[in-house]
């Protein structure tokens, strides 16, 4: 089983370590900005938006360690490699989240039973734009270098990140709606709302992390595969069927049964899984490890092959069905009809 195009393995772990780090260490600033913000203006929002910083800086230390064992190479106990750890840590990354929302709606309410009042309005709102700039300029790389380097976890991070910004901006206006009408409730109902906000990100990324674990089809990526082969299909590759791929990390690990005709010898059988391995790998933009299975054609296959000549033909040729996504994910019934008795 060969590894294609996974020749900047070195670099990309490069580059996701940076960007880690750099979550790691903008994401405790900003956690100190929020605090600040909210020791100025006594905001129940703004208290709601530091506490999702605190969970982005305990986050950002579980995506660097994430990646750190992501990286290792596969071994005797991990045939197929450490990727999958990126899945565990962005589930755990949305568990943190939707823990944090509750915290934030218990505050909330707390403040709008203890009467709230907001005091410094204006130096808070300099405080929290500041950081939503730098957050925003963050969640941005994060979400660019995961998808670049095939990260789930980078980009489970920065989409968290993002949510943040989004999170600031309802706190932001909150704020000024305060300091406008002078109604000091508004606060603490806009914490609510920011609650409710985070606790959809938390499902949506432990919702993605459970299908990964779950090795969950992702269908258009296997589309894309489809169609790669359907445009690079040899004269010999009758039929695709069984395709299955799963997500290591950044690597993608493909299996699936390839019809060639029944004469061919190993070396050739053999050319053709190395390039069927090229081919999805293209597609995807994914280091992959590719298994394919060859199954001997049957005479039901002449119709629908363009073989010529082919010794063992036993009708004619009538037309090629394309690959299709249908077509190539159905399962084989696992053994071959016999040959019929030579005349």
């Amino acid at each position: 089983m060969a590894t294609y195009a996974d020749e900047d393995r070195a670099a990309g772990h490069a580059a996701r370590m940076r960007a880690g780090l750099v979550s790691l260490a903008v994401g405790a600033l900003l956690f100190a900005g929020k605090l600040l913000a909210w020791w100025i203006t006594g905001s129940a929002a703004v208290l709601s938006d530091a506490l999702e910083s605190i969970i982005n800086v305990v986050a950002a230390g579980g995506l660097v360690y994430s990646l750190v064992i992501a990286a290792r190479p596969a071994d005797e106990t991990h045939p197929y490699g450490h990727g999958k750890v990126e899945f565990f840590s962005a589930g755990v990354e949305g568990t943190c989240i939707a823990l944090a929302s509750f915290a934030i709606f218990w505050e909330a309410v707390g403040a709008l039973l203890r009467g709230p009042h907001v005091e410094n309005i204006g130096t808070g709102l300099l405080v929290l734009l500041a950081t939503a700039l730098v957050n925003a300029g963050l969640g941005w790389h994060l979400v660019r270098v995961g998808r670049r380097h095939h990260s789930l976890a980078l980009v489970a991070d920065g989409r968290h990140v993002l949510t943040d910004v989004v999170t600031t901006a309802g706190v932001l206006a909150g704020l000024v709606a305060v300091r406008v009408t002078g109604v000091h409730a508004l606060d603490p109902l806009v914490a609510m709302a920011v609650a409710v906000n985070i606790l959809v990100t938390g499902w949506r990324l432990v919702r993605e992390a459970v299908g990964g674990l779950m090795d969950e089809a992702d269908l258009p990526r296997l589309d894309l595969m489809v169609a790669a082969l359907e445009a690079e299909r040899a004269p010999e590759w009758i039929d695709v069927h069984t395709l299955r791929g799963w997500r290591s990390g950044r690597v993608q690990h493909v299996d699936l049964h390839l019809t060639v005709p029944r004469y061919l010898d190993v070396e050739r059988v053999h050319a053709f899984g190395e390039a069927v391995g090229r081919i999805v790998s293209r597609a995807t933009d994914l280091p992959t490890e590719a298994i394919v299975h060859f199954d001997p054609c049957r005479p039901r296959h002449c119709h629908d092959c363009r073989v010529e000549p082919c010794p063992v033909r036993a009708a004619a040729f009538e037309a090629r069905e394309p690959l299709t996504l249908q077509r190539a994910i159905r399962a084989g019934t696992g053994s071959l009809e016999p040959l019929p008795d030579p005349a």
